[in-house]
């Protein structure tokens, strides 16, 4: 993607990420394309690839439309990141290096400090960011290419049918982790791993009740 392209595709990635635009609305390119002031082209483009990271369902003739996963599809996508999750965090308690595990533990007191001075949305995006890093440290890149869609979804699933509680005990868990990896003890970094994912999936509400949300104009130029 071009320049434009790629801010293009940040700001509506971000709007999903932090509910602006809610599951199953629709994305209209020449609205897209005049809020940005561009062709319909680059908005195709942008939306082609959110597309293929199962952000946006394009469906023929109708047109593009945020994901709205079922609760069939919410607990698939935690069903794969225990699966995943869990080797890699094997694979970090082995082959994670000293300077790895400092910038882990950095982050770990990052969200420990800041925790109750930031918003929910920011604070599940720091959550994914360091369960990237521990799929970075497992030294296989395709635990971190797919990690990183499941945990876009997994944004979708929180705007859906998350509560928006505390984020402490996730800060906890994390901490948890980290412990365990520089400890390289392998089976309670699975253990404390599979029982942070189960919590989170196990606080959310799978009942749909969205929101009429606004206008594409309004959300991108408020």
């Amino acid at each position: 993607m071009n320049t434009k392209e790629i801010e293009i595709y940040k700001k509506i990635k971000q709007a999903i990420i932090q509910q602006k635009l809610r599951p199953n609305m629709q994305l209209v390119e020449k609205e897209i394309a005049e809020a940005f002031g561009v062709s319909r082209t680059p908005v195709r483009n942008v939306l082609r690839r959110l597309s293929y990271e199962r952000l946006v369902k394009i469906i023929e003739n109708k047109g593009a439309f945020v994901t709205c996963s079922s609760i069939e599809e919410a607990k698939e996508v935690f069903e794969m990141r225990r699966i995943l999750e869990s080797r890699a965090v094997r694979n970090a308690c082995r082959l994670s290096s000293e300077e790895q595990l400092r910038e882990l533990e950095k982050m770990v007191k990052e969200e420990l400090s800041t925790y109750q001075h930031v918003d929910y949305v920011e604070a599940i995006q720091m959550s994914g960011e360091f369960h990237l890093k521990i799929a970075e440290m497992a030294g296989n890149s395709y635990f971190y290419r797919y990690l990183e869609d499941l945990i876009s979804l997994t944004y979708v699933i929180i705007s859906i049918y998350g509560r928006g509680q505390e984020e402490k005990s996730t800060c906890l868990h994390h901490l948890d982790i980290f412990n365990a990896i520089k400890k390289r003890d392998e089976d309670l970094a699975e253990k404390v791993t599979l029982e942070h994912l189960n919590d989170i999936e196990d606080n959310l509400r799978f009942h749909e009740n969205l929101q009429i949300p606004t206008t594409l104009s309004e959300i991108f130029h408020p």
